[in-house]
């Protein structure tokens, strides 16, 4: 299925915000910089609902305390150098074979 919930909930807020920025554009009782500061936070407002933070991943050590929080996820450190083993992996593919590398002893 293409687009779940979270993107419909997303959609209809950003929608939601552009309504009510319009709205606020055609009213004559505000001034214009009070127009510009609505409009600009209602679709700071729309913008947030599908807006989702990326995790960061600490490792977790043995006598630190409160490490944790929002958006924060503990791993343990085999975890952070497995995935940086596999960012270097990906970026490291040439086309042009293996260049260079370690002479081998006979």
């Amino acid at each position: 299925p293409e687009g779940g919930r979270k993107s419909k909930r997303a959609n209809t807020a950003i929608k939601a915000a552009r309504k009510k920025a319009e709205a606020v554009a055609g009213s004559a009782d505000m001034t214009e910089a009070q127009k510009l500061k609505a409009i600009s936070s209602a679709m700071k407002a729309g913008q947030k609902e599908g807006y989702r933070q990326s995790k960061q991943y600490v490792v977790a050590r043995k006598g630190a305390s409160n490490q944790g929080g929002k958006g924060i996820k503990l791993v343990d450190r085999r975890l952070k150098s497995d995935k940086r083993g596999t960012k270097r992996a990906a970026s490291g593919k040439s086309k042009r074979g293996k260049v260079g590398g370690r002479a081998r002893k006979r």
